[in-house]
């Protein structure tokens, strides 16, 4: 199987009938990935960063931000049922409830929440969303103007032959094998944030996509964030927030894309406070 071509079908195929936004109407925009919400036990990997996640919520909100989730936002392998995150984290589902009445959000699912392309999934949780459920989609195209080129949005799970083509079996893996291992010490095979080998090969197969289509891709999945400098399409990462002690974003503002990292900081009083932190330039989207 020609592995490079396989991705790009499928990468194509989830952006196919992705639903168009445009940056005119939306021109500040926070992107976020791989927050693996879960149930609150030890193998919660987004509780310890919790409280810079909220913090970076109100943010954005304050600051009319429109937030856009690349999936993985819930563990649903791990977990059965999304109601029982829903309960944990009521309080981040009410923000981003705030976001969706605001007209500001929107969600993708990933390999870890594909649970959420399901319409009878999402009737089961009604009370994650109480107003009304967003709708989760695959893919999702940030039309640019005036010159700035189009950003094609994926989770960056597709073309994998493990976490895509062979979801169920990775994720029964994960349910009921890695789960226990990994509370032991083990790494998780299935993961491409885990596993060096897998996240390489999805950031060639995501860059090989950039390369053949002259298109801008923006992911997640790998949890390894990227922003190059280098002009024409490029491939841009959001990273995760599940970093230890910290949580990283792109922010794009403006036609200018910024990688943003939200971590606890100490001042010269010795108070501990949450602090944004810009690890990269800001790049200049509508440059030719």
């Amino acid at each position: 199987m020609d592995l490079a071509n396989f991705s790009a079908r499928q990468i194509d195929r989830a952006l196919r009938d992705a639903p168009v936004i445009l940056t005119s109407d939306h021109p500040k925009i926070v992107l976020f990935s791989d927050c693996h919400r879960g149930i609150g036990t030890a193998a919660d990997s987004f509780l310890p960063n919790k409280s810079l996640y909220m913090a970076a919520l109100s943010y954005y909100y304050n600051a009319g931000f429109t937030y856009i989730e690349l999936g993985d936002g819930d563990e649903l392998w791990e977990n059965r049922g999304w109601r029982d995150i829903c309960h944990m984290h009521s309080d981040v589902f009410q923000k981003l409830t705030e976001f969706q009445l605001a007209g500001r959000l929107y969600m993708l699912w990933g390999n870890h929440d594909r649970a959420k392309s399901s319409r009878r999934f999402l009737s089961a949780s009604p009370e994650c969303f109480p107003f009304l459920m967003p709708v989760f989609t695959e893919g999702l195209i940030l039309a640019g103007n005036d010159g700035c080129p189009d950003l094609h949005l994926i989770h960056g799970h597709q073309g994998d032959i493990l976490n895509d083509t062979l979801w169920q079996g990775a994720r029964w893996m994960v349910r009921y094998l890695w789960k226990p291992l990994e509370l032991a010490g083990f790494r998780d095979p299935t993961s491409a944030a885990k596993n060096y080998t897998r996240k390489e090969n999805a950031e060639w197969r995501m860059q090989s996509w950039v390369d053949a289509r002259q298109s801008s891709l923006v992911a997640g999945h790998t949890h390894r964030p990227h922003l190059t400098m280098e002009r024409g399409p490029s491939y841009y990462n959001t990273g995760s927030c599940v970093h230890p002690g910290a949580i990283t974003c792109l922010e794009l503002v403006y036609g200018q894309l910024t990688l943003v990292k939200w971590t606890t900081c100490v001042d010269e009083r010795r108070y501990m406070y949450v602090c944004r932190e810009e690890i990269s330039g800001k790049k200049n989207l509508c440059q030719p």
